[in-house]
Parts: structure tokens; sequence; C-alpha cells
């Protein structure tokens, strides 16, 4: 009796386990087709553009939003349809290399919120969603060294992240 539950607590711990886990981006390591991955949170992950590999990667690790920060002409109209096809929920949110406005931020912070986990944030090389990044961490009180260390890892360039910088730091913000 005392072995019986003794398997049923350790099956119910594993299976609470799988149950939380299965909201969690993976880490790199364990994705194949997908350029400049990163995993910022344990239920959100940046990278570069997605290919259909990189559309069937997502289905496989159960992600259930992209934010896609590229524009109408770098394809969005035919990778919503494929990341809509396979059940994933697509929001787009155009950036441009000019930098991250408030309204771009607000509406980004908007869709994160509201968005079932696991994410992925992406853009064609991942320059936009890094400094994308950075902006809504700089925003939600994240030190300004970590913030960008962030968005760097992600894939934010030096340009991107001047433009960062000036938007988002201004004079007031000490380490920016």
């Amino acid at each position: 009796m005392f072995f019986v539950r003794v398997f049923i607590i350790i099956l119910a711990l594993l299976l609470s386990g799988w149950v939380s886990a299965k909201d969690q981006v993976p880490y790199a390591t364990q994705i194949n087709d997908l350029v400049r991955y990163l995993r910022v949170t344990p239920n959100i992950a940046t990278s570069g553009a997605l290919t259909r590999d990189g559309i069937q990667e997502l289905v496989k690790h159960s992600f259930q939003t992209v934010i896609d920060l590229r524009s109408e002409s770098e394809g969005t109209p035919s990778e919503k349809k494929a990341v809509e096809a396979v059940g994933i929920t697509y929001i787009n949110i155009p950036v441009t290399s000019e930098g991250i406005n408030e309204s771009q931020l607000a509406t980004f912070k908007q869709a994160l919120e509201q968005a079932a986990p696991p994410v992925l944030i992406h853009c064609a090389t991942g320059n936009r969603a890094g400094a994308m990044w950075t902006a809504y961490r700089l925003n939600e009180g994240v030190a300004p060294e970590i913030a960008f260390r962030e968005g760097r890892a992600a894939g934010m360039n030096a340009g991107m992240e001047e433009k960062v910088r000036k938007s988002w730091c201004g004079e007031t913000r000490e380490g920016c």
C-alpha cells in the first residue's frame, strides 16, 4: 500500500510539472529551425524570420502566439495565413528601422498581456525583436544594463540600440 501511495504522489508531481511546462518556451538547444532563437523568459522567446520548418517547430513546442514585428512588404500576409493554419494566434505590429515609438510599444504591451503562452516575438533578423524587447523591459523598470544586454542577445544591432537609447532613456535615466 505504501508503494502505491508513493507511486501516485510521484505520478501526480510528474503530471503537474508537465502541465505547467507546456506553457513554457524551450531553450535554444531544443530548437532547430528558428534563426537567432532566444528564450527571454519562461513564456516568451524571440527570433529572426520564420520559415515553414520554423512554424512546424513552433507547433512541435506548443507555441500559442506569434508577434511579428515585420511590415507587410516583408511577407506578413502569407505568414499570417501559415501560422493561423496550424492553430497559432498571429499578431502583427509593424516596426521599421526607424525604431520603436510609444504607440508601437503600447500595442506590444497589450498584445503580450493578452497573448496565450508560449509566445514568440520575431522580425526578419532579430534586430527589431531585440529592440522591442529592450524598450518593453525599460518601460517595465528593468535596469538599463540588463534590458540592453537582453536586447543585444536577441539580435538588436548597434544602430537600433542607439535609437532605443535616444527614444527610451532620455537624459534622466541613469545607466542608459
